[in-house]
């Protein structure tokens, strides 16, 4: 077995005795495990992991699922049977995003299934995952991670699934949301306030709701009100940054009919 960790992965004392294990119980030809954050990551680091591993922010996908009809392993905790490898080329090097590393992976994982290779979860054989070290570099990963589903589903319909697509239509409602509180603050300068001023203020209890869902479930697991403040933040970027690439990729190739849009 070919164990395969991104460079900013660490893996625990253990978790290679998880792998042994989990193929003594059922065999298979190729793993994915989840990712955890280390106590000696900085504040923004375990934020961002947050965010990246919540249910509450589509994380769920990552690897914290114990039943999936389909588990896709991502590079930073993978494993696949050397000749699996070998017979299957390993990983492409097409790029999928303006960045060299978004989407090869997933790619494999297809590939994996499409030959008719049995994959699965081994949730104990997990790893720390050191995360991007400022929001700025954050969103652009997520950016490009959605613009890499994108060119990946056009290359492989299976894909893209309904999930994918939540970060886009967040994005959207969002959007709307702000718009339409910006029109209700127009209408009250300019007219009755009392009148228009649920216009303004109503369109922010869903994003203030789901900021404080956020804040609360971040400073509980992470036991830390500052993190829970950046989580926060780091899932408004995620899912819209995310959201943002999904949609403008989605719009050159599958409307404009691009054949490429990196």
């Amino acid at each position: 077995m070919l164990i395969i960790l991104d460079s900013d992965a660490v893996a625990p004392e253990g978790y290679i005795a998880a792998v042994e294990a989990e193929m003594k119980r059922q065999d298979t030809d190729a793993f994915g495990g989840p990712d955890a954050a280390h106590e000696s990551f900085t504040d923004v680091q375990k934020a961002i992991s947050y965010s990246l591993t919540s249910f509450f922010t589509t994380g769920g996908i990552r690897g914290r699922k114990k039943q999936l009809d389909k588990f896709y392993p991502r590079s930073f905790n993978m494993g696949v049977k050397r000749k699996a490898y070998l017979d299957l080329g390993g990983f492409s090097t097409e790029r999928f995003s303006r960045m060299a590393l978004y989407g090869e992976d997933i790619d494999f994982s297809i590939r994996i299934y499409r030959a008719g290779l049995r994959c699965r979860l081994f949730p104990e054989a997990w790893v720390w995952h050191k995360r991007r070290t400022d929001m700025r570099k954050f969103c652009q990963q997520m950016y490009n991670s959605g613009i890499a589903r994108i060119n990946l589903y056009k290359r492989y319909p299976e894909a893209l699934k309904p999930v994918h697509a939540l970060p886009a239509l967040f994005t959207v409602g969002v959007i709307v949301l702000v718009l339409t509180s910006a029109v209700g603050r127009v209408l009250m300068h300019y007219d009755n306030p009392h009148r228009w001023y649920w216009l303004c203020a109503l369109p922010w209890l869903p994003i203030l709701l789901y900021a404080l869902l956020i804040f609360l479930d971040s400073s509980r697991q992470n036991k830390s009100i500052k993190i829970g403040l950046l989580s926060v933040a780091a899932a408004f970027i995620q899912l819209m940054s995310y959201g943002c690439g999904f949609i403008e990729a989605w719009w050159k190739r599958c409307v404009l009919k691009w054949k490429t849009f990196r």
